[in-house]
């Protein structure tokens, strides 16, 4: 629910306002890829909690499905990040200098 409310407070904001904010936000696509990769495993280790949570009977089979999917759309994301990388790689290496 927040991660809700995080959206529509962003898309409220002015394109001024997000102006600003990019210009002072400013990071590498390294340390930006890292903290993908950070966040996914973090979810990946939630999918394993919760899975371990159900056989102890602690939560419901629709809690462990719904964070098995957040760390499979987590995962695929980062995949299809990777495949444009390489892809993007690959059509810079091809450039005649």
């Amino acid at each position: 629910m927040t991660e809700i409310k995080n959206i529509s407070e962003l898309l409220s904001k002015t394109i001024n306002e997000l102006g600003k904010l990019e210009e002072t936000q400013k990071e590498s696509f390294e340390k930006i890829l890292k903290e993908a990769i950070k966040e996914a495993s973090e979810v990946e280790k939630e999918a394993q909690k919760a899975i371990e949570d159900f056989v102890r009977g602690e939560i419901n089979i629709h809690q462990v499905v719904l964070a098995m999917q957040k760390a499979d759309l987590t995962l695929q994301t980062l995949i299809q990040v990777r495949n444009k990388v390489i892809a993007a790689y690959e059509e810079i290496s091809r450039m005649q200098i």
